[in-house]
């Protein structure tokens, strides 16, 4: 009879169970953390460029936005430029051909609409401030010549010489400086493929 003890089952299970053993070599090989190194990198540099390619793409859509708004703006206020010049000349011509005994009752319509509106436009001062002032400046000049000839300060001939002289003033000066400027805008818009109304001949279409 054998005296050793009958050894336990449950032991004996344990003994024969294989040992796993885990494989993390990889963990420490440099090429596995270059690899992560390099994949992190790609994907913030990827991140970046998605930005700052949207960003790009949002300051182009808000700058044409812009060039648009202008370009609307400055055409309307170069047609009102150009009514009320032709307006003022119709009447400087009248006093300097007819004598006029009640010149209150010929004022000339001046119009302002635009020129008004513009206070409360954000583009307004994307205008060249060089063609705002000469217009602000004809227009103060233009009511003080008429209020001087209406209260009798100036004859009808002297003051209509001065409304002439200010209309050639500002049609070779700040108007033409305008419709150069608008339509410099125009092309602009154009290339970029944006379809705006077309230009007179005179303004160079």
């Amino acid at each position: 009879m054998d005296s050793a003890t009958p050894k336990s089952p449950a032991k004996a299970i344990k003994r024969q169970q294989p040992i796993i053993k885990l494989d993390n070599s990889d963990l420490v090989k440099t090429g596995f953390w270059i690899g992560q190194i390099f994949m992190v990198i790609a994907t913030v540099v990827g991140v970046y460029l998605a930005a700052q390619e949207g960003l790009s793409q949002a300051l182009l859509f808000e700058n044409l936005n812009s060039k648009e708004r202008n370009y609307y703006l400055q055409h309307a206020l170069a047609d009102e430029l150009d009514d009320n010049i032709t307006s003022l000349n119709a009447y400087a011509d009248l006093l300097q051909n007819k004598p006029i005994y009640d010149i209150k009752a010929n004022r000339p319509v001046v119009s302002d609409f635009v020129w008004e509106s513009m206070k409360y436009s954000p583009n307004a001062l994307e205008t060249p401030s060089d063609i705002l002032s000469a217009i602000r400046r004809y227009n103060s000049e233009v009511a003080l010549i008429i209020t001087k000839m209406e209260s009798n300060q100036f004859g009808p001939k002297h003051g209509s010489s001065l409304l002439l002289a200010l209309n050639k003033k500002v049609t070779d000066g700040a108007l033409k400086d305008l419709i150069r400027h608008y339509t410099q805008l125009h092309h602009e818009l154009m290339e970029a493929g944006i379809d705006v109304s077309p230009l007179t001949n005179i303004e160079g279409a």
